[in-house]
């Protein structure tokens, strides 16, 4: 059993993921503009858990009656197709690193996600749950069930108002890794030659 307390280890395991995508982002030839922006990211989800665990849970508040209306002016959505984005799919920060330390830290949170005294606390905070589920998604854990949400039930109305089209948003810059490249016999054959007798290829 560890001797650092549920909130210590959330921390750790966060600032961990953060030290890590700015260790092994040159290996995978990441941006580095990308690389800022998920440390920044990785950092603010550190500062809401440490904040969250410290306040504990609060009230909940009564949902506010919204008006069904469209809005009449929609935001209009900034071009920022030049800049890039992670991917969003399942798992998508462990892919994005394999072999590294985020291989392990995924194997921590599963650990401290099975604890029951991790699972009373989440169950007894939304908050803290609503802070912890993008990570389990970026890490490719299967939320258990305190951190599932419940469904809410369909409910078929007829709708009093015509529906406006939303405006499309800009097609994003997904940034991937490139696959590793297999090298063919005769290209091994020759890069081993360049490396014991390097004298041999000299102009």
């Amino acid at each position: 059993m560890s001797s650092l307390t549920i909130s210590q280890r959330l921390n750790r395991i966060v600032v961990t993921l953060a030290q890590s995508v700015t260790l092994f982002a040159p290996r995978v030839k990441m941006p580095v503009s990308l690389c800022q922006s998920l440390y920044r990211r990785l950092i603010r989800l550190h500062d809401r858990l440490h904040v969250l665990i410290a306040r504990g849970p609060l009230p909940v508040r009564p949902k506010r009656a919204t008006s069904r209306n469209p809005p009449t002016n929609p935001p209009k959505i900034a071009d920022k197709t030049a800049e890039f984005y992670p991917p969003t799919n399942f798992g998508w920060l462990a892919f994005m690193f394999p072999g590294t330390d985020i291989s392990a830290v995924r194997s921590h949170l599963l650990l401290l996600l099975d604890e029951p005294e991790t699972q009373s606390l989440i169950t007894s905070h939304p908050m803290l749950a609503r802070s912890i589920r993008p990570l389990c998604h970026m890490l490719g854990i299967k939320p258990p069930a305190c951190l599932k949400l419940p469904r809410k039930p369909r409910i078929k109305r007829a709708p009093s108002f015509t529906l406006t089209p939303a405006p499309k948003k800009p097609a994003r810059n997904i940034w991937r890794p490139a696959p590793s490249r297999v090298m063919t016999p005769a290209e091994a054959q020759l890069a081993a030659r360049q490396f014991f007798n390097p004298r041999d290829f000299l102009p």
